[in-house]
């Protein structure tokens, strides 16, 4: 069973992983909320910041991160198993993983440094 820590302080994150939610009608997939839920850090071994700032997903007993995690997760995910199979190439990943950092950078300080949300939050 796959494992994916999302950010769930995010509205984006949470649209996205409730459609995944939705369509993973084999349910392969825990979810973790890695906003509220200090046990999957504990999971996870990673730290709170760590987690908010990239998405994860294990499988079996290897890490993935950011774009690597959503080729993991997709995978398995009716309908999103064609954007796997569309992406999964070397130039393709390249590139979506610059765009990834990019908005996964943008969003976090969006979301944590101007807000100042995540000290507000007890972990």
């Amino acid at each position: 069973m796959k494992k994916v820590f999302y950010d769930g302080n995010c509205p984006i994150c949470n649209r996205e992983i409730e459609l995944y939610k939705k369509l993973n009608k084999n349910k392969s997939v825990k979810w973790y909320n890695v906003y509220t839920d200090t046990k999957a850090l504990k999971i996870i071994n990673k730290s709170r910041e760590e987690c908010l700032k990239a998405f994860h997903v294990i499988d079996g007993d290897k890490i993935y991160k950011e774009t690597d995690a959503f080729f993991i997760l997709w995978k398995d995910i009716k309908y999103f198993k064609i954007l796997y199979y569309l992406f999964n190439y070397k130039l393709f990943k390249k590139f979506l993983n610059i765009f990834y950092k990019m908005y996964a950078r943008y969003r976090y300080k969006k979301l944590y440094i101007k807000n100042e949300a995540l000290n507000e939050k007890n972990p």
